[in-house]
């Protein structure tokens, strides 16, 4: 069901590709493009994770960003449950965009989202079978040491908030041009 939904996504013109991690760092959904390594995959989650605890500790919280490169740029959108990534031309229509990623983040409710993690284990229980001619390379996989280099992490002083919690909001203000009434 999801892959129709992004399919919307990556048929607007000037959409290069996109992904779906859940909050736990878990790439969900990829189709991103070929020049994405698989290195940058496997360090994408913790990235964005710290891109968003940064901006919310220290400005007002924000749930979509857009990172501009020189020829290609990023649009990044969070909800309840996942983080949406779209990698975009500079000439794409961000309203359209928006419109787009909106109903896909409101289309991953927490069955679906339980749904794509069920397919994505059922997925990982099949790899090895198929790739059991190199047992050699399973002893030394990625996403063990950064599971390892989580936990110390997630035993701060009681007064700092837990790595991965939502820092609540402040409340919005109703402002007209930068002042209030």
């Amino acid at each position: 069901m999801i892959e129709k939904i992004v399919k919307n996504v990556l048929e607007l013109p000037g959409v290069e590709g996109a992904c779906i991690l859940d909050k736990k760092g878990v790439l969900l959904h990829n189709d991103l493009p070929d020049f994405f390594l698989e290195d940058f995959l496997d360090d994408l989650a913790r990235r964005i994770k710290t891109l968003y605890e940064a901006v919310d500790e220290n400005y007002m919280a924000c749930d979509d960003y857009l990172l501009k490169f020189p020829e290609k740029y990023i649009r990044l959108r969070r909800s309840r449950n996942v983080f949406l990534l779209v990698v975009v031309d500079p000439s794409v229509n961000m309203v359209s965009l928006k419109m787009v990623t909106n109903i896909v983040l409101k289309h991953i409710t927490p069955k679906v989202l339980s749904e794509m993690r069920k397919i994505l284990q059922a997925a990982k229980e099949e790899a090895p079978v198929a790739d059991s001619p190199a047992p050699a390379e399973a002893p030394a996989p990625v996403p063990p040491p950064a599971a390892t280099a989580e936990a110390p992490a997630a035993k701060p002083s009681p007064s700092a908030p837990v790595r991965g919690e939502r820092v609540p909001r402040p409340r919005p203000s109703r402002s007209f041009r930068g002042t209030r009434y």
